[in-house]
């Protein structure tokens, strides 16, 4: 009788060499179970080792179950003349309670999958929608609310749409995606993986895989513009430049210190002395020729009222990417007013950001 275990020993046939195994006594129970001895596994041997059981081409196993114990696995081999790879079978490293899968009866067709029951009955179907309806013609397929694809291509032949339709109170319009008419080759895109910031727009990188970036414009392009207009008339008798009540000013980010900006300046000027200037500034440096009083124009008034148009195009370099501020100032050679938007002509300022 060995009694290493204190409370179902095992009575054993020893033959001064071997035991053999015949039954245990359960004390608990007071019970002696004896060992089924019409339990048969025919054709089996082990390896040297004794870690690898093998079956022979004949042989098979009956009223038992096989157990692989320790997250060992159930091996099937290739053929021999082939190699010696297998396919092999084995749970998982941690289990929370017993679970066997039961194979179905009988096989599927070509293109099913195996699907469990919930209870470890594992059968074969089709790949399909669940949830899915169709109308009654048969050409539009319609999703609940709550429903999904998983795990297969949702695939829209002869050039049909992936419709995204409005809220159903305001209506029935939708948003459409399709493929052109003709492809010369299968394209897929990757939607990015996470959202851009306000006023990126999406871009690919050749190999179908998008991502959100800030426009780009090609040198010479305008990337944008602000413009200041006035229709009253400002006038001044300052000998030094000043801006008028701040009329025609503006304020404009550069989005690259490599950028310019081109300013255009229309209005009209009333002056009857000489020496009357106008200029424009950025912040505080006056943008003037160096020449004489830094001016981009000069008007003259000899012996009465002169009226001119004023028009300045001028191509500015700020380098920087800070926001500036335009504006335009005039000044006086005597003491004598002179005049912009004289009659409430309409003025303007206008600033271009143009790609360096």
């Amino acid at each position: 009788l060995d009694t290493t275990s204190a409370t179902s020993p095992t009575l054993k046939f020893f033959d001064g060499a071997d035991d053999i195994s015949l039954a245990t006594v359960n004390y608990t129970t007071n019970t002696v179970d004896w060992l089924d001895s019409s339990v048969t596994i025919t054709g089996l041997s082990t390896t040297a080792t004794g870690t690898v059981l093998t079956l022979t081409d004949t042989a098979h196993t009956t009223t038992v179950n096989m157990v692989c114990g320790n997250n060992t696995a159930l091996r099937f081999n290739e053929l021999t003349a082939n190699g010696s790879n297998y396919i092999g079978l084995k749970a998982p490293a941690s289990l929370s309670a017993d679970l066997t899968f039961t194979l179905p009866s009988t096989d599927g067709t070509s293109g099913q999958f195996l699907k469990t029951d919930g209870a470890g009955n594992l059968s074969f179907a089709t790949a399909g929608l669940t949830g899915a309806t169709s109308t009654a013609t048969g050409t539009v397929l319609t999703l609940s609310d709550t429903q999904n694809v998983a795990s297969v291509n949702v695939i829209l032949d002869n050039q049909k749409e992936l419709r995204f339709r409005e809220t159903t109170a305001n209506g029935t319009n939708y948003v459409g995606l399709k493929a052109p008419a003709s492809l010369s080759a299968d394209l897929t895109y990757t939607l990015p993986s996470a959202d851009g910031t306000s006023g990126q727009v999406l871009q690919t990188n050749g190999s179908g895989v998008l991502s959100f970036a800030g426009v780009s414009a090609s040198a010479g392009q305008v990337i944008q513009v602000k413009t200041a207009t006035d229709d009253t008339a400002r006038s001044t008798t300052s000998g030094t430049y000043v801006t008028a009540s701040n009329t025609l000013s503006l304020s404009i980010t550069p989005s690259s210190t490599s950028n310019k900006i081109l300013l255009i300046l229309s209005s009209m000027g009333t002056a009857n002395t000489y020496g009357n200037y106008l200029t424009i500034f950025r912040n505080s440096t006056n943008l003037g020729s160096a020449n004489g009083e830094n001016a981009f124009f000069n008007l003259e008034g000899f012996g009465g009222v002169t009226n001119s148009a004023i028009g300045v195009h001028y191509l500015d370099s700020p380098a920087t990417t800070s926001a500036i501020t335009y504006e335009v100032r005039f000044k006086v050679g005597g003491s004598i007013s002179m005049y912009l938007n004289y009659g409430n002509v309409r003025g303007s300022l206008t600033a271009m950001e143009i790609k360096g």
